[in-house]
């Protein structure tokens, strides 16, 4: 128990000087472009983004070393106190003091159970975490810059957003810190996100209670260190600056600057986001047009936040420029013959291999989007600008949630399927759904201030509660096997599995370390290699040019054989995939699944006959080295 107290209080502490440099960058950034921000957890998440945005031109400029990103939450610091306030204003009366300690006690709780098992998990996924995304900021901290390699995911699957973020943990902690960073971080951010619009007063405490609970309570199908709540937050804050057109009491429109960088940074850390920005941005100026704002100005200040959002994620572009070049020359692979697709049932009650049904799922979208959609419609006194806009606002909100979820899973088949399609739309329903559900409540209690009825209380509270009870079966399940096993991966049957969790402990703290040591250096210093092995994170990217592959990046179209003459293979070992595994998946009706699988078995060919050429200089039972004969 002690341990556990001084671990919070050392994650407190050091949370609250990050979230220091980020509001530091945040406030920097506002009076840029002139448009303060009152809200300071917002301010931080526009920080957030600043950091994002500098990450990618230091990673352009191969200056993404570690005492550069120190440097960067130093000056995040002293613009702080530069730039900032005093600190977060206490409350003022017994009213603000429930309210604050009842919210603040439930994300406490929730914090103090997500770092007892998320902060250092006990198990990671082997093949996206142990065997891709862990070497990003390794590569990252060694060579300045993420880019590299060929044959790996940067540039197709993740731009390099999140890895900046990975870069600052594993700056000055080891690499099992590392789920820190969204599964904790960013859970954090979406909790005080969820509350920061409400007034801090009891009567909104039951929908700030339920928006806090609802973030917790769907499940978020969780698979690896990836983008999933830091990407709800930036979600999240891109509706949010709406409400702070309301707090300013003008009919200024969202700050497209501002909103520019937010979806830059969610486009860098995934770019599986990129679909939010046309949809949020077409449907407020939709929803604006028919409340009355101008359209010619709604129109131009559309084509503002797409030049802001081209500008703010034009680093990471260029970055990968190379990559893309190469790709206009390529020709497509061939595609192997397409199965047969499922049929999607979106109110199907069967369990998904991730958890939860589809019907979970699209309730949450089409409860929380028709109610929004149906409480602006239900609002025909319309008095000052600001109140246009905040509507306008919610009604895109609603109908962006729905959307974007019937959106990605209409595109299911080609990307990895219907059932890992639903998993791309969790992190928008983590971020609309408590910010849908919050607007309401204020919005009604703001038409009628003095009459606590139950008439606008009831439809928020009504689909939250809804909400809290269709997911509880799989928040049991996923407490109790974040506390046997110390993760909340949703592959929950492998994750628990005996065998899984000794492979990952063999990985993280056995030999696997030293025997890649060992192999790489059977290859001279400073010679390029080709390596295919299941702990990349582990190389020495300073000591050599490395290309690392996996199946991500082998899928990608601009991927290619390097002309190298030395090669390292993990060819046994508890994560190591199979020829016939590679098979079956080629065969799958799923397009994405169908190009990496495929990708992986023309890649192994040529390694084979590479091999069949070569001269093994090195080899322990796990891990081949071997290098091509002269011409």
């Amino acid at each position: 128990m002690l341990h556990f107290i001084i671990t919070f209080v050392v994650f407190a502490g050091i949370t609250a000087g990050v979230c220091t440099a980020f509001y530091g960058w945040g406030r920097l950034f506002c009076r840029a472009v002139r448009r303060p921000v009152n809200n300071q957890i917002l301010t931080v998440v526009i920080g957030l983004g600043v950091v994002i945005f500098l990450g990618g031109i230091l990673n352009l400029t191969r200056l993404a070393y570690d005492w550069v990103l120190d440097g960067l939450l130093i000056a995040g610091v002293i613009l702080a106190f530069k730039f900032g306030k005093s600190g977060p204003k206490l409350p003022n009366n017994k009213d603000e003091w429930f309210y604050t300690a009842l919210t603040g006690l439930l994300i406490i709780i929730i914090m103090g159970f997500t770092v007892k098992t998320q902060l250092k998990p006990g198990v990671f996924n082997a093949w996206d975490d142990l065997e891709k995304y862990f070497s990003h900021p390794v590569r990252m901290l060694q060579t300045g810059t993420l880019f590299g390699s060929p044959l790996g995911a940067p540039g197709g699957e993740t731009l390099g957003g999140q890895a900046v973020l990975h870069a600052i943990v594993l700056n000055h902690f080891p690499i099992v810190y590392l789920n820190s960073v969204d599964a904790v971080f960013g859970l954090l951010l979406c909790l005080v996100l969820s509350v920061s619009i409400m007034p801090k007063r009891m009567i909104f405490a039951p929908i700030a209670l339920l928006s806090i609970l609802v973030i917790f309570f769907i499940n978020p199908q969780y698979v690896n260190i990836s983008t999933l709540y830091i990407g709800s937050a930036f979600v999240m804050a891109s509706f949010l600056l709406i409400w702070h057109i309301c707090e300013e009491g003008t009919d200024n429109l969202p700050s497209p600057v501002m909103l520019g960088l937010i979806y830059a940074a969610l486009i860098a850390a995934k770019p599986i986001f990129a679909i939010l920005p046309p949809l949020s941005v077409g449907f407020f100026v939709v929803t604006g047009r028919l409340y009355g704002l101008d359209f010619k100005r709604l129109v131009r200040w559309a084509v503002i936040a797409a030049v802001m959002t081209l500008l703010f994620v034009s680093p990471w572009i260029l970055l990968h420029l190379p990559h893309y070049v190469r790709m206009s020359f390529e020709q497509s692979p061939q595609q192997a013959g397409m199965g047969q697709m499922e049929k999607l049932n979106l109110f199907s009650r069967a369990p998904l291999l991730y958890g939860a049904s589809f019907a979970h799922y699209t309730f949450v979208s089409l409860a929380a989007g028709l109610a929004a959609i149906g409480f602006v419609l239900s609002k025909r006194k319309i008095k000052s600008g600001s109140e246009r806009t905040v509507l306008a606002g919610l009604a895109a909100a609603g109908i962006v949630v729905i959307a974007v979820y019937l959106l990605l899973l209409y595109l299911g088949p080609v990307l990895s399927g219907y059932r890992t399609s639903v998993r791309f739309t969790i992190p928008f329903l983590i971020a609309i759904v408590p910010v849908i559900l919050s607007a309401i409540y204020l919005l009604a209690y703001k038409e009628q201030p003095g009459k606590f009825r139950l008439s606008f209380i009831a439809i928020p509270v009504f689909v939250g509660i809804c909400i809290l009870i269709s997911f509880s079966d799989t928040l049991r399940k996923r407490i109790t096997q974040a506390n046997k096993t110390g993760s909340i991966l949703a592959f929950s049957q492998m994750a628990s599995d005996p065998g899984y969790i000794k492979y990952n402990q063999e990985v993280i703290s056995g030999d696997t370390q030293s025997r890649i040591t060992a192999a790489q250096n059977h290859i001279p210093a400073g010679q390029a290699f080709v390596v295919w092995i299941y702990a990349p994170f582990y190389l020495d990217y300073k000591r050599n040019v490395i290309y690392d592959a996996e199946p991500a990046g082998l899928a990608n179209p601009w991927a290619y054989m390097p002309d190298v003459d030395y090669f390292m293979v993990e060819y046994r070992g508890g994560a190591v995939r199979s020829i016939n595994e590679f098979k079956k998946t080629a065969a799958y009706p799923l397009k994405r699944e169908r190009q990496m699988a495929q990708s992986c078995l023309e890649f192994i060919q040529s390694l084979e006959q590479i091999r069949e050429d070569a001269d093994e200089i090195y080899n322990d039972g796990k891990i081949a080295v071997f290098k091509k004969r002269p011409d």
